[in-house]
């Protein structure tokens, strides 16, 4: 082959993964994901257009924004799945204990219900991401109400207060 004739994406193609050893794909999971190489320096290491890298990393879905895509879906299903898990022997319609009182027991177990009803709906509405951002919402706020229940009845919620008062005044003084 001359050296003025130009390679062929096939060429290239076998040129790459003979001189790596591995498939295109695992070579290019190599340049981007592991390397985090952009599409100028990793088309210069592997001797190609940029264009003909940008198209390599789209067919193996590994662009910056499919990759957060794909880590932002595996994050959900594990979610999904911590969830199913915790559910599995809860039975949603079961007596309230606290109900006919109005005591900070009987607001936890309501926190706790809601909190259980939420992670429900986000099974059911697994693949929807208008719902799924919403059940995020609302699962981080009880469970931050119910953070502050229990560090309030482990007596430890004025030493948490304190702290973001020092804090605060620390961050006061550097103004």
């Amino acid at each position: 082959m001359s050296s003025d004739k130009l390679l062929t994406n096939k060429e290239h193609k076998e040129r790459i993964e003979k001189a790596y050893g591995k498939s295109l794909k695992d070579v290019m999971h190599e340049m981007v994901v592991k390397r985090n190489l952009d599409q100028w320096d990793g088309s210069e290491v592997l001797g190609i257009s940029k264009e003909l890298f940008v198209t390599w990393r789209t067919q193996f879905q590994l662009g910056p924004m499919q990759r957060a895509a794909n880590m932002a879906e595996q994050h959900r299903n594990e979610t999904i799945k911590r969830y199913q898990n915790e559910l599995e022997e809860v039975n949603l319609q079961r007596k309230f204990e606290y109900k006919s009182e109005t005591s900070l027991r009987g607001f936890k177990e309501m926190i706790e219900r809601l909190l259980e009803v939420e992670k429900q709906k986000g099974i059911l509405n697994n693949k929807d991401a208008t719902s799924n951002l919403s059940m995020v919402l609302q699962v981080g706020i009880l469970e931050g109400v119910l953070d502050y229940i229990n560090k309030y009845e482990e007596d430890n919620l004025e030493k948490q207060f304190q702290s973001e008062i020092h804090l605060l005044k620390w961050l006061a003084i550097e103004r």
